[in-house]
């Protein structure tokens, strides 16, 4: 095998490679009416590129490290900021792009909706999710305090854990969070690719891209006219 092939080959495989590295995240901290403490940590690699994130009060903090060796981050804020130009009103409306809803709705159907939330359900357990909160909650309306109580107990499952107490006597809050989760590129974007060839979100996406390829061969035809 020569020199180059052998290149070649290394920078083929290199971004399956990367994408195959597992994404960590780990954070917690509390929350209340007076005080806020949070801490973040996003790790690639096993720890071979870390970023961490800090809220305590009004204080903010930012860290970068690659291989353990701490990178300089840049905190210069931008002296002025530049004034918009006003935008120019014309009668004529500019066409809108993208979905629309009419659009969506000819696919909408139990079976739509059943490859959706599958797919939700793929990406959730892939990202190994564990949240943990504990505490004391109210709201000023004790009505919605149980109706946050409700939403709670609904949600509670084995990646969700839940100490929460709900305090119907005025507004509380005294929560701790801890939540963590890996991500791994490479299976999000399968599971992604799998869900946009599904036949449901295939005939939406499609039917869009085909509709405008349509329209842009109309205008061309139409300037030789």
């Amino acid at each position: 095998m020569s020199a180059w092939v052998f290149l070649i080959l290394i920078l083929a495989l290199l971004p399956v490679v990367i994408l195959s590295l597992p994404l960590t995240f780990k954070g917690g901290g509390c929350l209340g009416m007076e005080e806020q403490q949070l801490e973040a940590r996003l790790a690639w690699g096993w720890g071979l590129l870390t970023a961490t994130a800090g809220l305590n009060g009004s204080k903010k903090s930012f860290g970068i490290r690659l291989a353990g060796i701490a990178l300089p981050v840049s905190r210069k804020k931008k002296a002025a900021v530049r004034a918009k130009k006003p935008v120019k009103k014309t009668g004529r409306r500019g066409k809108r792009h993208g979905f629309s809803f009419s659009a969506v709705s000819t696919v909408l159907s139990r079976q739509f909706l059943a490859i959706v939330l599958a797919y939700l359900k793929r990406i959730f357990g892939s990202c190994r999710l564990r949240l943990r909160l504990s505490g004391v909650y109210g709201a000023d309306d004790p009505a919605l305090t149980g109706l946050l109580a409700g939403l709670a107990a609904a949600l509670r499952s084995e990646h969700f854990s839940s100490g929460l107490e709900a305090d119907f006597s005025g507004p509380v809050l005294d929560i701790d969070i801890e939540i963590s989760g890996r991500i791994i590129p490479i299976a999000i974007i399968g599971l992604t690719i799998r869900l946009l060839l599904a036949g449901p979100v295939r005939k939406l996406w499609w039917g869009q891209l085909k509709n405008k390829f349509i329209r842009r061969k109309q205008k061309e035809v139409a300037q030789y006219v």
